[in-house]
């Protein structure tokens, strides 16, 4: 046997280091208002995922153009659950033991949805058991080091016939979390429970930062195309929600919503789809008018939209993902 075959016969009997897979992702959408305003922003994402020896799976997600900073997490999941570091939501290991709802979502601002920050965060399921802790570091919503104080949040929930009970608890010092709104703002605990049994849900639960307890129960009736949602609160005074959606065929279809804690506001909005077209258009009361008319191209979207809200304006948003 000559040197090369020797050579090629070692190679093969050493272990190879495993590649991980890794797929860039991203979009650049462009909208143009009718006020002149052309507004352009990029996304790319590189993210990689493996699965190691011990059956345990490691990835990693950086985002490198969002909001001009580099942002990204980690993490590591297998029996034990799954460890994640890098951004994560700010509330999301209280919010996990908060059934009943009693505190709201912690968001960058009062219209936003969405509120992250650095940490690490850990959860897991074992009989029944699920448990959730996390630690905030000292950022804010923006992501720099004066935003927000440092938090260490944990609950447990457990499920047994249909009855799920839970806990939450956070620490925190509500004057240091500059730019971030609601939710966790300050040291709290939770308590809770919920139970479904049909068509109806209940929840009840309190909060140590409220003086109130709060009880919630939900409806929910389908009769052929019709689709029926009530939900009524005890607090802040006995507010309730109606939801209608009635399906005229399955392209057309008409949806109401009653909400009393915006002041009995009616919402009403027609949609419909054909194809890659999708066209929708809401009335409030107040006299507001939404429509919007969207193309969806596969990886390309172009969307037409009228917001009626104050003066009212126009806008045409085209979006490439890839």
């Amino acid at each position: 046997m000559n040197k090369t075959l020797i050579a090629l016969a070692i190679a093969a009997a050493l272990p190879v280091a495993a590649q991980a897979d890794m797929t860039l992702s991203g979009s650049v959408t462009t909208k143009l208002l009718n006020s002149g305003v052309i507004d352009t922003d990029a996304a790319l994402t590189v993210s990689a995922s493996e699965v190691l020896a011990n059956g345990m799976t490691a990835t990693a997600t950086l985002d490198i153009l969002e909001a001009s900073k580099n942002q990204g997490t980690a993490s590591l999941a297998g029996d034990f659950g799954t460890m994640t570091a890098g951004e994560i939501d700010a509330d999301s290991a209280f919010q996990a033991g908060d059934v009943a709802g009693t505190v709201a979502d912690t968001t960058h601002g009062p219209s936003s949805t969405a509120s992250t920050v650095y940490g690490i965060h850990y959860a897991g399921t074992q009989a029944g058991l699920s448990v959730a802790a996390q630690v905030n570091g000292m950022t804010g919503a923006d992501k720099v080091a004066t935003g927000a104080a440092k938090t260490t949040q944990m609950s447990a929930t457990y499920d047994f016939n249909g009855v799920t009970v839970g806990y939450g608890y956070a620490s925190g010092d509500a004057t240091n979390k500059t730019g971030e709104n609601g939710g966790v703002q300050a040291a709290v605990t939770t308590f809770g429970a919920s139970y479904s049994f049909g068509d109806l849900a209940v929840t009840a639960g309190k909060a140590s930062t409220s003086d109130n307890s709060r009880v919630s129960a939900t409806y929910t009736m389908v009769v052929d195309a019709l689709t029926v949602v009530a939900q009524m609160d005890n607090e802040p005074s006995g507010d309730y929600q109606i939801d209608l959606t009635y399906a005229l065929s399955d392209a057309v279809s008409l949806s109401s919503e009653i909400d009393s804690t915006a002041g009995k506001q009616t919402t009403l909005v027609a949609s419909y789809t054909s194809g890659d077209m999708t066209a929708s258009v809401s009335k409030t009361d107040d006299g507001t008018t939404d429509a919007s008319v969207a193309l969806d191209f596969g990886n390309a979207d172009l969307t037409l939209a009228r917001d009626g809200a104050g003066t009212g304006s126009t806008s045409v948003t085209y979006k490439v993902a890839f």
